[in-house]
């Protein structure tokens, strides 16, 4: 796809979000003094803008919520969970439906320890791979034609702290297993999986997690080199 002038919409958590650019009523991370201290300004100091920037697309878009799981969680803000129809069926605007997704999304599960499969009845939105399944239903469901990229998280560094050690299992699973994970239900969706958990850039973040300006930018030039368009 030639994606210049192409309409991109974001599903994402609190590395996603920025102030004034989510919907109204969404939890945001990215606010004035958070924005401050790691350097952000607008839109193209963010992984999602600085893509959009680098192909000469659009912003339509951004769905992100901070501390959002793709996984039902009982003790998670109601509403939240990117495998709802509240959340997928507003990628668009008015007539306008997003050319591209870029979902971003699996820290949080990740964080949680949400288990990669269901297993012993367990509902599938309680599972990653299943509430990633029913979400990637739901924009098959409302947006046929788009191209959807399914990114997979990027290990951080830490600003500030050459000691600090990537926590890759941190809620209890490795960050790869859910990296296969994602992988595994794009192809079965027919959608693109971006693997970014390999980076070879460093992402610096302000606590080990949220990128500041320079690894977002990191971040973004390492999803495209996975997308291999670079």
């Amino acid at each position: 796809m030639n994606y210049k002038d192409k309409y991109f919409s974001v599903v994402g958590d609190s590395i996603s979000t920025l102030e004034g650019f989510i919907p109204e009523g969404y939890a945001l991370y990215y606010d004035g003094p958070t924005k401050e201290s790691a350097g952000i300004k607008g839109p193209d100091d963010t992984w999602w803008g600085q893509i959009i920037l680098r192909l000469g697309g659009k912003l339509l878009k951004n769905n992100s919520w901070s501390g959002s799981t793709v996984s039902y969680h009982e003790e998670f803000t109601p509403g939240s969970f990117a495998h709802l129809d509240s959340r997928m069926s507003l990628l668009g605007c008015d007539d306008v439906k997003p050319d591209v997704i870029m979902i971003y999304m699996g820290v949080n599960d990740w964080a949680s320890g949400t288990p990669i499969e269901t297993k012993d009845g367990m509902e599938e939105r309680r599972s990653f791979c299943g509430s990633y399944r029913i979400m990637l239903d739901l924009i098959k469901k409302h947006y046929p034609d788009a191209e959807v990229w399914c990114i997979s998280p990027a290990v951080t560094t830490h600003r500030g702290d050459p000691n600090f050690e990537f926590p890759y299992c941190l809620g209890g699973i490795h960050l790869f297993e859910y990296s296969e994970a994602i992988g595994r239900v794009a192809a079965e969706k027919g959608c693109i999986f971006v693997n970014a958990s390999h980076n070879e850039t460093p992402v610096t973040a302000l606590d080990g997690i949220h990128p500041d300006k320079a690894g977002m930018n990191a971040l973004a030039g390492e999803i495209l080199k996975a997308r291999g368009i670079a």
